[in-house]
């Protein structure tokens, strides 16, 4: 048995068609529990994160208090910590009063109508830009009105508590499925040892030879009886089949040899004559009888010919209206055709084409047979048009002559093989046959019917080939691919540092062109807020992580889907959105003439004692960010805040000292080479350690503290706003990418983020011996907390008051 009939025995197999229903039957089990399964795990999740909600809440309302202007609350950052520990979700709050209004946080969020003062947390699902879990909780406080009702709302986005339902529904679902598998496992076993007697019958089979057609014999069991029956009567079938196929195979022999004996008998006949006249005449008899045996041989050879050829064609896209033509013009050439009038009308074609499908020499053949039949049987004064014409869904050849044509009683079988239907035109039989074969062949109809000449009308109806044309949209495409586009990039970052990188991007990015425009960190960060139509860019990169957290956090950002060999490490990304792509420690700049490294502080307490113990001298002379225009600045002082208890007696010591402020870091880095400072607190290290002092600068040096630094990365997004996308997200990748790094440390001031591995690169050059304190700021929602209005009001507030400035307003 060949590999074709055993691949398709198995294809079909009962034990596997069993097999399948038992399959069905376990898969609509599973398709049930895993209903429950799912419902399960979501519940289960929002059990866990609803824990996170609830433990915010109430950290956030025991930090609510009542003074003369009403209740106000002091936001705590271990509330937004707690949130944090689902990293990639977006939070909103808001913290109001029914009699006060609104406190802090984000206004008019979603709340429930039946929604009841309580003391208790409700839990509820909301819509804002995408899907939010929220929990609603109260407190009574003492004012002077009496007891006061504040409530705070915090609310989370999805993406942990699917995570978590997902994960449990995974292993859920992955043990059922072993379980199943094991189950299907012994229904298998079940099923080889049931069906085994199919098996014998198999065998019986596969021993037999191609002659033995015997019925099989044997007691099968009642299960199967019904399909030895079958197998029985399919046999019969077979050798009813061979026995056809003998016959025909007889009946061609018969035609051949019948033929063949005629014209032996006329050439005999023509040898034995004595007369000339009687001689002629025999061999005239019998070059017509031989003219009849090479047509009954070709139409032999192209019945057979046909029926090959629709069962292997490759059909090929064709021009039906080309073909026919080319095939008049070789028939035309032939000498029983000189006297027949043959016309050719397209005129049915509106666009001059005839497209098919189709195999050219099965058709060729065709129409050869379509003509001959018409010549043979129209008679001397005949007439042959041959037309094609074609609509939406099909195109059909007609040939029609001027003869007898067909008794419409007669056209059924006048397709059948060796069968003449006129006696006195007979050929071989095979004409129409060998048509309708072709026809079949191509998935095409065979019509018999009257012509409009008297005789008979033959068409084939062949589907048509619809090609669509793309000319205009291939223009189209071409002529936005030569026009040059254009990525704008916002960023709070130095243009000479930016430079190096840019020009590298554009310089493998041909037809486009980047507009890179600067900011300063609040400036930046105030335009994207208020979303500006007219200055809208595809891509934002900032130095103020807690800034650019805020933003995302707002939902403006695009999901990128950056290759896993680039990702930045966990602390420098958020939400696949938020993308650091540099390492920058905060640094102590200091005038080498004023200070030797070893007489600098170590730590920040004693930091906080050597500006207060050196007032006199650098009265006038540490500079440091303004809180109120610098987004670093007030990231680093916030930070210090969390890190060190020192940070207000510092701020307090800076101001005994009249610190001065300055918007940025290349103002300090001058004002400490123009000797107008003694030292610069808190400055981005790179730009520090990596500045190429001009003549009279050398004098500036950078020292870290030994109990910590921070360290701080430059952030790239994408809005979702962007115009170019595509384009925007492979700058942030190729920021990321080894050649983007490697530009970053050889030709910026600015220090990589990723080496092969993921290491800080340039960290050596930056640690002073033996000290590794350097401490990344990680990208979250805990970076939100001194966003909140009311703390970052108060923030800005004690700071003014403490560095002797005016008063801070909203």
């Amino acid at each position: 048995m060949s590999a074709t009939t055993t691949e398709d025995r198995h294809s079909h197999s009962l034990k596997r068609r069993l097999l399948a229903s038992m399959a069905a039957a376990f898969v609509l089990l599973l398709l049930l529990i895993s209903v429950l399964l799912w419902n399960y795990s979501r519940a289960a999740a929002n059990r866990t994160y609803d824990l996170l909600l609830a433990g915010a809440a109430l950290s956030v309302l025991e930090r609510v208090s009542y003074n003369s202007a009403g209740p106000t609350v002091d936001l705590p950052q271990s509330a937004m910590d707690i949130l944090a520990l689902a990293a990639d979700d977006r939070v909103a709050y808001r913290v109001f009063s029914p009699n006060y209004g609104e406190l802090t946080g984000t206004p008019d969020l979603p709340v429930p109508e039946s929604l009841q003062p309580s003391i208790d947390p409700v839990f509820y699902d909301a819509k804002l830009d995408e899907g939010f879990r929220f929990v609603y909780q109260g407190r009574q406080i003492t004012s002077s009105r009496g007891r006061e009702w504040v409530f705070v709302q915090i609310g989370q986005t999805l993406n942990a508590r699917k995570a978590q339902r997902d994960t449990l529904f995974l292993y859920g679902m992955i043990g059922l499925g072993a379980v199943s598998l094991i189950g299907l496992g012994f229904v298998w076993l079940a099923i080889r040892t049931s069906l085994a007697p199919l098996r014998a019958i198999a065998d019986t089979l596969m021993a037999r030879t191609s002659r033995d057609l015997s019925p099989i014999e044997g007691d099968p069991p009642l299960e199967i009886s019904d399909l030895f029956r079958a197998i029985n009567s399919f046999i019969a079938q077979l050798v009813r089949s061979r026995n056809l196929t003998e016959s025909f195979i007889a009946d061609v022999a018969h035609q051949t040899r019948t033929s063949l004996s005629a014209l032996q008998g006329q050439l005999s006949l023509a040898a034995d004559a004595n007369e000339f006249d009687r001689m002629r005449d025999r061999l005239g008899k019998a070059e017509k009888q031989a003219e009849r045996t090479v047509h009954l041989t070709n139409q032999l050879l192209a019945n057979a010919m046909v029926i090959h050829r629709s069962e292997d064609a490759q059909l090929e896209p064709m021009d039906l209206r080309m073909l026919v033509r080319d095939t008049l013009a070789e028939l035309l050439r032939e000498r029983r055709l000189r006297q027949v009038s043959i016309s050719f009308d397209d005129s049915g074609l509106p666009e001059g084409k005839a497209p098919i499908r189709g195999d050219a020499i099965s058709i060729r053949e065709a129409l050869r047979n379509l003509i001959d039949n018409a010549v043979r049987h129209g008679g001397q004064e005949n007439t042959i048009l041959i037309e094609i014409d074609a609509d939406a869904q099909v195109v059909r050849l007609t040939v029609s002559d001027a003869g007898p044509g067909i008794a419409r009683a007669d056209l059924v079988r006048a397709t059948e093989r060796f069968t003449s239907i006129n006696s006195k035109t007979a050929g071989s039989g095979l004409g129409l046959a060998i048509v309708r074969s072709v026809a079949e062949g191509h998935g095409a109809r065979l019509q018999l019917g009257s012509s409009v000449l008297g005789g008979l009308r033959a068409t084939i109806v062949f589907p048509r080939l619809l090609v669509v044309a793309l000319a205009c949209l291939l223009l189209t495409m071409q002529a936005n691919a030569v026009s040059a586009r254009e990525l704008v990039i916002h960023a709070a970052t130095d243009p000479g540092a930016m430079r190096p990188l840019v020009d590298a991007f554009e310089a493998q990015s041909p037809g486009w062109t980047i507009t890179y425009r600067e900011y300063q960190t609040v400036d930046l960060y105030r335009e994207v807020r208020d979303a500006d139509p007219e200055t809208r860019a595809d891509v934002i990169i900032s130095s103020a992580m807690d800034l650019q957290v805020e933003l995302v956090n707002r939902g403006l950002a695009r999901t990128l889907r950056l290759p896993n060999a680039i990702l930045p490490p966990d602390w420098a990304r958020w939400r696949s959105q938020l993308f650091g792509f540099t390492w920058e420690p905060a640094a102590i700049i200091y005038d080498k003439r004023e200070f030797d490294e070893e007489d600098l502080p170590t730590s920040h307490r004693d930091l906080a004692s050597f500006i207060r113990e050196n007032e006199s001298k650098l009265r006038g002379e540490v500079g440091g960010y303004d809180l109120r225009r610098s987004g670093i600045g007030y990231l680093f002082a916030t930070q210090d805040t969390i890190q060190s208890v020192q940070a207000q007696r510092l701020t307090e010591v800076l101001a005994r000292a009249n610190a001065q402020s300055f918007c940025c870091t290349s103002e300090m880095l001058d004002a400490v080479a123009a000797g107008k400072l003694s030292m610069a607190l808190n400055v981005i290290g790179s730009y520090a350690m990596k500045r190429d002092p001009a003549p009279g600068q050398e004098n500036i040096g950078v020292h870290f503290l030994d109990d910590y630094n921070l360290v701080m990365s430059r952030t790239a997004w994408v809005p979702k706003t962007a115009p170019e996308p595509e384009m925007a997200e492979r700058f942030v990748a190729f920021l990321l990418s080894a050649e983007g790094q490697s530009i970053i440390n050889l030709k910026t001031p600015l220090i990589p983020l990723l080496l092969s591995r993921e290491q800080p690169l340039g960290l050596e050059d930056v640690r002073p011996a033996g000290n590794a304190s350097f401490l990344p700021i990680r990208l979250g929602p805990g970076l939100l907390t001194f966003l909140d209005r009311i703390k970052r009001d108060e923030f800005l507030r004690s700071w003014v008051s403490s560095m002797g400035g005016q008063d801070y307003g909203p």
